[in-house]
């Protein structure tokens, strides 16, 4: 049986164009990107968009990893806090050392990241000694760069305080770092032969066979003033300026023309009278330094030195409060009878006219009142003194011994409590 033939007419013709099979791999692509015409772009962003991320995410935590170590380790102890400080480095010092002390100082954070960026920049050899200018707003980096600049200073500033005893001024010397301790300082304010050829007053004092008995031999010659020291300075270089500094004073003060004139009605000149003091130079810093610890105006440094020396012409004894003090160092205004009854050279109420030696190292100001004292309380015969109300610095001067008794009796209340606060303000230190 022959097979059938399909009519040719009756098959479906293929398309002329036929589109790609749609595919899952498609249909993803699609969905993920969208079927618009700029999928083609998204492409190319979204990885640049992914790697820009990390390397954002990246950077955070490496910043933030970088603030926590600057903040622990090498940024400034107080941010805000510009204030400059003297800062010494002392020759033969180590780093580690250095950066000890700095740290001690509320200068540094950490002492060892000091260390060991001082030796990473190899800047160890370029550290030196001397006096810097630095501050707790100064990073680690900046301590580094002002420590190793060459800036520094070999000299230092000090300030000599009227009144201070030579005990006082060890004391300062050593709390600013320009001695490690008292003990030589004193050693030497007893060495009469090193010095007695720097010192006018000393060399005048020996002479006269003044220096026996003396708690030290130099007291009252170490000038006050501010100078300007070496860093280095030795203890007998510091006490030979301020001796050279007492000589200048002597030169301006005993050698000055003091004189001074005054017009009468008719207009005439006339030389205003002058007190002609017996004192020999030594006599007259001894007195100067007992005006300097018991007044404080010029104007009653000159009637206190009057005081002085209207006793001293009467032959009375010049009780003075603080040569009872002197040899223990105690400041105090109200004195015990037990006090005032001790028998050593330096107490005015036991010995008949001026102490062993001066109480303290008077300024020049004390020295010119001692030389010339006030004339119209001379002439008055003012012999008495006391202080008033503790905090006010005046004193109460008077010609007899009732009316300073009176005074005594009104003020001394107040010198007990004066005394008393002070007693607990140093219990408190």
């Amino acid at each position: 049986m022959a097979k059938r033939r399909k009519k040719r007419g009756s098959q479906k013709r293929r398309p002329l164009f036929q589109s790609e099979k749609y595919s899952i791999q498609a249909l993803h692509e699609d969905r993920e990107y969208g079927m618009y015409w700029y999928a083609w772009l998204w492409k190319i962003v979204r990885p640049v968009l992914i790697f820009l991320c990390a390397v954002l995410m990246v950077t955070g935590i490496v910043k933030l990893g970088y603030d926590r170590v600057y903040n622990a380790f090498f940024a400034p102890v107080e941010r805000d806090n510009a204030e400059v400080v003297n800062f010494q480095i002392d020759s033969g010092e180590t780093v580690t050392q250095i950066g000890e002390r700095l740290q001690a100082a509320n200068l540094l954070r950490d002492s060892r990241v000091f260390k060991y960026m001082v030796q990473f920049r190899g800047l160890t050899n370029a550290l030196s000694y001397g006096t810097f200018k630095l501050s707790p707003g100064m990073n680690a980096g900046e301590i580094i760069t002002e420590l190793t600049s060459g800036s520094q200073t070999n000299e230092r500033v000090i300030t000599i305080v009227p009144g201070w005893t030579a005990e006082d001024i060890a004391r300062y010397l050593v709390s600013v770092g320009a001695l490690e301790d008292t003990g030589e300082f004193l050693r030497l304010c007893n060495d009469v032969d090193r010095f007695v050829g720097s010192s006018y007053a000393l060399r005048d004092a020996q002479n006269n066979g003044n220096l026996a008995g003396r708690k030290y031999a130099l007291e009252g010659y170490l000038a006050p003033d501010t100078y300007r020291i070496f860093a280095s300075a030795t203890a007998e270089s510091i006490i030979r300026t301020l001796l050279n500094q007492h000589n200048k004073v002597v030169d301006s003060v005993f050698y000055a023309d003091h004189t001074e004139y005054y017009t009468d009605e008719e207009g005439a000149y006339h030389e205003v009278e002058k007190y002609d003091s017996k004192l020999t130079m030594d006599q007259t810093v001894i007195l100067a330094s007992m005006i300097e610890r018991e007044a404080a105006t010029r104007e009653d440094y000159a009637r206190v030195s009057a005081v002085f020396h209207n006793r001293l012409a009467q032959g009375m004894k010049l009780e003075s409060d603080p040569t009872v003090t002197y040899l223990s160092g105690e400041r105090k205004l109200a004195l015990s009878d037990e006090e005032i009854a001790q028998q050593n050279p330096y107490n005015t109420y036991f010995v008949p006219a001026l102490p062993a030696g001066p109480i303290c190292n008077p300024s020049a100001a004390a020295l010119e009142a001692a030389m010339l004292p006030d004339m119209e309380y001379i002439r008055d015969g003012y012999l008495y003194f006391c202080a008033t109300e503790p905090n006010s610095g005046r004193l109460a001067f008077s010609v007899s011994k009732a009316e300073h008794e009176a005074n005594v009796a009104l003020y001394r209340p107040l010198w007990e409590e004066y005394d008393r606060q002070q007693a607990a303000k140093q219990a408190q230190q």
